[in-house]
């Protein structure tokens, strides 16, 4: 008896390609607002470093929004280090 992966390779790998333009969500028109959100934070007290840190918790937030959270990060230790 011979199986043919090919095919169940083949079926695998399109529902992996679909699942993953889906999740892409290319056709939203409008900005993205996590973004802006990110871009607006400022820290002037311990509450807002919390507000970060807390945003740090969701593991697929922060590879979405790696770049936009290490410059977040930079800045809040930049203003621990004006604490002192």
């Amino acid at each position: 008896m011979i199986i043919n992966l090919g095919s169940y390779y083949d079926e695998y790998k399109i529902d992996y390609l679909n699942s993953y333009f889906e999740n892409l969500n290319l056709s939203s028109p409008g900005p993205d607002w996590n973004v802006m959100i990110l871009q607006a934070m400022e820290f002037l007290e311990f509450q807002d470093c919390k507000a970060l840190l807390d945003m740090l918790k969701d593991v697929e937030y922060v590879c979405k929004y790696k770049y936009d959270l290490e410059v977040k990060f930079e800045e809040m230790l930049e203003w621990f280090k004006k604490l002192n």
